[in-house]
Order: structure tokens, then sequence, then C-alpha cells
């Protein structure tokens, strides 16, 4: 069995080159990561190119920074009240016909957000529907009251606030909150007056007859048109009307107060603003979805917001979206992978400062002074970034105000998410199907190469010879590893062929060489015969000695490549090792009368199965070796013993040290470390036939060194008769 050689295998290199794959979405992302910049960028173009078009529309236009005009429902402060045009002049008679289409913009007040009272609060108990609207040098002012029950003013009592009522608050900048209380007594005129901080008595004594009421009962409560003169109301007068209610007569005790504001303070006061129509219009032609406009006048006061920054992400179904085909699978696989790698826009930005009636940042001021601005700053609730587009708005030479355009970095962050999770996407499931593919073709390629292998591995033996000179494993395929296979089947009939001629060798050697040999031979006994002095001389010896040598080397090459042939016809049969390994010891004593052989049996009887003459064959050759390279003197021990199953029978000499980079070929053909007789031919065979042998018997070999002293021990393990 080959060695396996460290490192990486084709499956492995194939997977390596499918995770190469990688560098394509990483790149990918790389690219849409650098053009963020450039889309950010982009995206102030745009943002500037809206603000230069809205101030554009403002150019001359003056009426639009007047401090007493505006627009209901864009104007920052939702508190603020609007006086609209009316199409005609009103009567004051309770009746609401004249104010023409203008009552479609009253608005109900109900409790919700606006009442000063408990839970018990029942809607059925009071409620009013107000407008302001107007014409000329008058403000008018309408109050559609729904109220159970209309408690009447009780003129004996001087406390003003013991029936229903009205309340009208003034303040003028700096100076004090004036109250005036607007009683109910019977159809037709109301009386109204300048009341205490309490709501209940005439600081005068005397009626306002600056202020106009006319009251008018219904079958469900009450209606009151006002009439208050513009002189009493200047564009910096906060107001606030206050409806009252009182269930039980003779009590001065107020059930109810409705406020006509969202704030529900005691007494809120509310800017009011003049409704312009066409400022409307124009306001709500600007809105846009993902922008907020803020318009500023010269004092950098809100005139006018319009839009929001904050959008809820939409999924729109796309039949032909990855995301969309891959469903379910898609948010349960894909959804923590995104999270990770991408950066998540949030939909609702908290960008709303609790005061939106004035601006101070930096970019206004500069755009003030006359020059476009653009500007990137951080959300108030620190999850993007804004970026402002800022255009001044001219009227001739003066600068009236200026237009702001903001919109998220999420309007940027949303499309480059998209983008991204579909390369993601894309690139995960050919990544997924490239590499399935790879591993499929990799464990394929790599199945085949090792059939082949393996099929390579068994057609030459251990000792090196060609059990088979063809090979099936892949011969009929048509790509590069059959052509493989092919091609070790022709090497592997090339070296069988050259095997069988080298194995045929050593009989045409001794075949050949035996009659030389021969001749050779006789001529010298017949040289000896003839000159008598010819046998003491050197030439001679040596002459005798190399065909010695000869004839040796031809009997072990012989030897060598009959034996193994030789002992598949043998017949095996049980005998006890200690008895064979003793009568043989006895023998070798006798023939080596300088050598002390000792026997040293541990363990008998020792019974296996096999072919005794081979065995007695193994141990000449062990006993060679021993005599060979051990020690003049010293002893050679045969020992004999049992472990696991196993007869072992050792060897042992004293002498050099066995080379460690030839301890595990010392049994392989042809192999030999020296000589140390040079009568003796060592073609490294003798220790091949004791491998041949032990395998024969289903053993093993080995040689190690001895750890008692220099020397070496040949260990030979044959397998039990009961085991083998």
């Amino acid at each position: 069995m080959a060695k396996t050689a460290h490192g990486l295998s084709i499956r492995t290199k194939l997977l390596l080159v499918a995770v190469a794959l990688l560098l394509i979405p990483w790149m990918g992302y790389q690219y849409v990561r650098e053009m963020k910049s450039f889309l950010l960028q982009g995206q102030e173009n745009a943002l500037n190119l809206t603000a230069r078009a809205v101030s554009t529309v403002l150019h001359d236009r003056p009426e639009f920074f007047d401090p007493d005009t505006g627009a209901s429902k864009l104007i920052g402060d939702p508190n603020d009240m609007f006086a609209y045009p009316l199409p005609n002049y009103v009567r004051l008679d309770g009746r609401l016909g004249d104010w023409g289409e203008q009552l479609d913009q009253a608005v109900t007040y109900d409790g919700a957000d606006r009442l000063l009272c408990g839970p018990e609060y029942d809607p059925y108990s009071l409620s009013f529907r107000h407008l302001i609207g107007y014409r000329g040098p008058y403000l008018y002012a309408f109050f559609e009251v729904t109220d159970d029950k209309v408690v009447p003013r009780n003129l004996k009592l001087r406390r003003l606030d013991a029936s229903d009522h009205l309340r009208v608050a003034m303040q003028d900048p700096g100076g004090p909150v004036k109250r005036y209380l607007l009683t109910i007594r019977q159809p037709g005129r109301m009386s109204v007056y300048l009341v205490d901080a309490d709501w209940r008595l005439s600081l005068t004594g005397d009626p306002n007859y600056d202020i106009a009421a006319e009251f008018l009962p219904t079958d469900s409560g009450y209606v009151v048109e006002l009439r208050i003169p513009r002189f009493m109301v200047s564009s910096q007068t906060r107001l606030g009307f206050s409806v009252a209610d009182i269930d039980v007569e003779q009590r001065p005790d107020v059930d109810l107060i409705l406020n006509a504001s969202q704030d529900v303070a005691k007494e809120p006061l509310n800017r009011l603003l003049i409704h312009s129509p066409e400022i409307a219009k124009i306001l709500r032609g600007l809105d846009r979805p993902v922008a907020r406009i803020w318009v500023l006048d010269d004092k950098q006061r809100v005139r006018a917001v319009v839009g929001k920054l904050s959008r809820e992400p939409e999924h729109k179904t796309d039949p032909e979206s990855l995301r969309d085909r891959l469903g379910v699978w898609y948010d349960w696989a894909l959804r923590g992978v995104y999270n990770l790698i991408l950066e998540t826009p949030t939909g609702k930005i908290q960008d709303v400062s609790t005061d939106v009636s004035h601006r101070n940042d930096e970019i206004f001021k500069k755009a003030l002074s006359g020059s476009p601005q653009t500007e990137r700053r951080p959300s108030l609730d620190g999850t993007t970034q804004i970026l402002m587009a800022a255009h001044p708005v001219w009227s001739g030479d003066e600068i009236l105000g200026v237009v702001v355009v903001e919109q998220s970095s999420n309007e940027v962050l949303f499309p480059q998410k998209q983008v991204l999770e579909n390369v993601i996407s894309v690139t995960l499931l050919v990544l997924i199907i490239v590499s399935g593919a790879l591993l499929v073709f990799a464990s394929r390629i790599t199945m085949r190469i090792r059939r082949l292998r393996n099929a390579a591995e068994h057609a030459i033996g251990p000792d090196g010879r060609v059990c088979t000179d063809q090979i099936t494993a892949e011969a009929n395929s048509g790509d590069e590893i059959g052509d493989l296979s092919r091609s070790v089947t022709g090497m592997l009939g090339r070296l069988g062929a050259y095997t069988r001629y080298l194995e045929g060798m050593p009989d045409t050697l001794a075949h050949e060489l035996s009659n030389p040999l021969n001749v050779v031979n006789s001529s010298l006994d017949n040289l000896q015969d003839e000159i008598p002095q010819t046998q003491q001389s050197k030439y001679m010896q040596r002459a005798k000695n190399g065909i010695i040598r000869l004839g040796s080397i031809l009997t072990n090459l012989t030897e060598a490549a009959n034996l193994e042939e030789a002992m598949q016809a043998e017949s095996r049969e049980e005998f006890d090792l200690v008895h064979l390994v003793s009568s043989y010891v006895e023998g070798y004593r006798l023939s080596h009368p300088d050598r002390a052989f000792q026997l040293d049996v541990r363990a008998a009887p020792l019974r296996i199965s096999g072919t005794p003459d081979h065995i007695a064959q193994m141990l000449d050759k062990l006993a060679d070796n021993a005599v060979d390279f051990g020690n003049q003197g010293t002893p050679i021990m045969v020992r004999l013993d049992r472990v696991d199953g196993y007869a072992n029978l050792s060897v042992l000499n004293e002498g050099s040290n066995l080379p460690v980079v030839m301890r595990d070929r010392l049994f392989d053909p042809m192999v030999s470390i020296g000589k140390k007789n040079a009568k003796q031919s060592r073609l490294g065979l003798g220790l091949y036939i004791v491998r041949l042998i032990a395998e024969f018997h289903r053993g093993k070999v080995r040689a190690i060194n001895r750890n008692d002293k220099p020397g070496a021990v040949f260990t030979v393990s044959l397998p039990l008769a009961k085991a083998a």
C-alpha cells in the first residue's frame, strides 16, 4: 500500500475555487458602498434644484411672508387659528347660510384632546362646530353648539358664569389677557362683558359694545354668531375661544368647558392667521412624501412646513424578484445575513423639534445672506443623516425669506440595500449551486482516481512482482482518467514481460554457465594431474575459489527463483517447532565448531502447520547470516517463545548494529550490507528467502538491534497450529 502524501485533495482544492467566487459579491459590495457617496452627492444636487424651483415659485410674493397670513394645516404649529375669507357679508342672525362654501372648513370640537373635564364626559352633553372668517374690517366666528340642556342667565345673580356662556380671551404681546364673557339669556343680541381672571364678575359693570354677538336657540342646542373689529386683533394678538356648559340652574359651578384649540391649557391663546387660498394651493403642490420643505421669513420664523421625512419601507411584490420567489425561505435564512452585512435604514425618523415656529440652524443664516447652501446633519434621534439644501427667496433686491428642502439619506440607503440584497441573494444561490456541482464533480473524480489507484496497487504485489498486466478500472472511460488507466495497463504489460524475463534469467544463467564451469573445473583438475606442482600454486587456489563462488551464485539464484513456485506445490503438515529447531541447532554445533550455538526454549511445545524442510531452510539462512555478521568467537543464540498465538523464532548474534536506514529493507531481494567472508558471494537473497518462507506460513519477520550488547536480533513469528 502506497503512503498518502500530506496535502490538499482535489475535492478541497475545488471547494477553495468555489469559495473564491465570494470575491464577486465582495467586489460588488465594495462597489455599492463607494457608490453611496456618489448617490448622496446626487441627492444633494437634486435637493438643491428642488429648493431653487420652490424659491422660484415664491419669488416676488411678499404676501406669503406677511405675518398675518398663512395656510391652514400646513403651518408648523397645529394650534394656530385661521380666518377664512368670506364670500358675503355676514348678517348676525344665527343663520349660517351667508357663510357660503367656507362652512366646509368648520371644525367640530367634541372633547377629544380638547376637554377640560373628567372621564365622565358625554359628547351628547356638549360639543360644538366652529369657524372663523373675515370680510372687510371685521372678523366673524360662529359656534354651533350641541347642548342637552341650555341654562339662560339669571339676572338676579351678580355672577356671570352661573349660566351657559361663551368665553373670548385676547392678549397683545407684553400685555395682560383680556377676557370677554358672552351671556345667554334669550334669542337675539348677547351681552358682552369684560370680566376678571376667574370669569365671574364684570370689571366695569357695563357691557362692551365693540364685540357683537347673536344667540339663536336650536332643537339640539344653540348657535352663536360673533363679530370682532379687526382693530382689536393685530398680527401679534393671541386668541382663545371656549364654550362653558351649566346643567343645574342657580348653581354657579361650571360643569364642562370645551376649548377651540388642541391645547388643553386653562386659557389656550393661539396665533390667528389670515388664510390665503393661493398660498395653500401652492404649498399643497409642494408637498412631497419623502421630503420636508421649510419656508422661513427673513426673521427665520417658520411660515410653512410641508411633507415629512419618515416613510415605511414598502415591499412591492415582483414575480421576477428572487426575494419573492424564495418567499419564506428568504426571510428565514437570509435575513440574518443581510442584517449582519448591510446597514438597515429605519422607516421612522424622529426629527421633529418641539418648537417648529423658529429655526436657528446655520444653513438658514447663510442662505439668508443670499447664497444657496447644502449641508448634512444627523437626525435628532441619531439614526440617519439629513441632507439639507437652502435657497433664498427674492423680491427684487430684497430677500423675503429662504426655502429649505430636507431629505433623509435613507432614500439612498433603501435602494442601495435592495440592490445589495439582490446581489447577495443571487451570489449565495450561485455559490451554493456551483459549490454543490464542484463537490459532486470532485467526489466523482476522487472516487474514480481512488479506484484506479487501488487497482494499480493490487496489480503489483508486496514483493514487486506484477500480479496482473491489465487494469479494468476506468479502462472504458473516454476522458483523461480513462487514458491514464489504459497507459498504466500498457506499462504493466511491459513491466510484466520484463519481470518474467528476469524471473527466467536464473534458470537461463544456470543452464548456460553450468557447462563452462564444468569445463573449467575439469580442466583445472587435469592440470593438477599433469603438473603436480600447480597444486601448491596460489593462483590455482584462487581459480578454485572463483569456481566455488560462481557455483554458489548460480545455486542462490535458482533457489530464490524457484522457491515460491516450489512451496506452492508442497503439502502442509503439523509438527513441533521446538523439536525441529533443537535437532538443527545440534547440527550447527557440529558444522561450526568454532562458534557456540545456544538454544533458549521459553515455551514448549510450539506446534505449527507448514513444511519442515522449508522451515529448516529458513533456519539455515538465519544461522548463516548470524555466523557471517557475528564477531568471531561470540556465541549465537537461538530462542523460541510464544507470544499472542504466535511462535517466535529468534536468532541473536553479537557484532555491529544494523544501520537504521537499512533496517526496513533487509528482507528485500538484492539487498546486502556487506560481506565478511570473501569466499562466499552475498547477493542479498538469503534474508529475502527467509521472508518468502515466513509469508508462505502466514508469518512475518523483523530485524532489530540488541538492547543488552551490540548485535542484531532476527525474529520470525509463525502462527500456532490452531491459530493458523
